[in-house]
């Protein structure tokens, strides 16, 4: 299985069902693609992969910038940052899971599996 070339023919047909690239290929997924991290686009992808990845992201994104701009100045604790940007990328990572999922049935996409190569899974 050779995942540079499913990632291809996924983008490719995402393209071809009229989703923008920026859409189909989200700047976060580009991202770990760059550093060699080896993760489904999006759209197939499970919900709770979804959720997991938008979630952590948000989380840490949410907590920092939070953080610098307002938290830090009311004298928040560790706790509370934790808790609140939690709470945030929980709620983020669970409404993009729903949106990716809702936009896979829209489109019919086929399982990531199909698109494989010459290797065939059971």
């Amino acid at each position: 299985m050779q995942f540079r070339a499913q990632l291809d023919r996924s983008l490719a047909m995402l393209s071809a069902r009229g989703l923008a690239h920026r859409h189909a290929a989200p700047l976060l997924f580009r991202l770990l693609w760059k550093l060699g991290i080896r993760v489904r686009p999006p759209h197939f992808l499970g919900f709770s992969h979804i959720a997991l990845v938008y979630g952590t992201w948000f989380t840490c994104a949410w907590g920092v910038f939070m953080w610098v701009l307002v938290w830090s100045q009311q004298g928040l604790d560790f706790l509370g940052v934790a808790l609140r940007s939690g709470a945030a990328g929980a709620a983020f990572g669970l409404m993009m899971a729903w949106f990716y999922t809702r936009e896979r049935r829209e489109f019919g996409l086929p399982a990531w599996e199909s698109l494989g190569g010459d290797e065939q899974t059971g």
